[in-house]
């Protein structure tokens, strides 16, 4: 085993127990963490076996094989952006809906 191999090891172990106890105090939702934890089980799997990446790489025809999980990485980040930014949008449609709803109903009890 080498030692890059250790060192993904390790930093994915803790990166799972991070994740579990983020689970347990109820900071993230069940949905948010299978995500977390596909992504550092992805990341065990190509730490241990760096070779999969060349595989990849190859048969996309990328000829730096290391840039390919940076690029999906980055990929991976731009999606996650845009739909977090489209959860915000919605929670805002509703916030105004509900701040509507309010003050309809606080004009209809002044009117009574």
């Amino acid at each position: 085993m080498h030692d890059f191999q250790i060192f993904t090891s390790v930093i994915v172990s803790i990166f799972f127990i991070v994740v579990f106890v983020l689970i347990r105090r109820d900071a993230i939702l069940m949905g948010a963490a299978f995500r977390w934890f596909a992504i550092a089980f992805i990341t065990l799997i190509l730490g241990f076996f760096p070779s999969i990446t060349d595989i990849a790489a190859e048969s996309l025809g990328i000829a730096y094989s290391p840039i390919l999980p940076v690029v999906l990485a980055c990929m991976i980040l731009l999606i996650k952006s845009l739909l977090a930014d489209i959860e915000r949008a919605k929670s805002r449609v509703k916030m105004d809906r509900l701040a509507q709803r309010m003050a309809i109903l606080e004009s209809k009890l002044k009117q009574q």
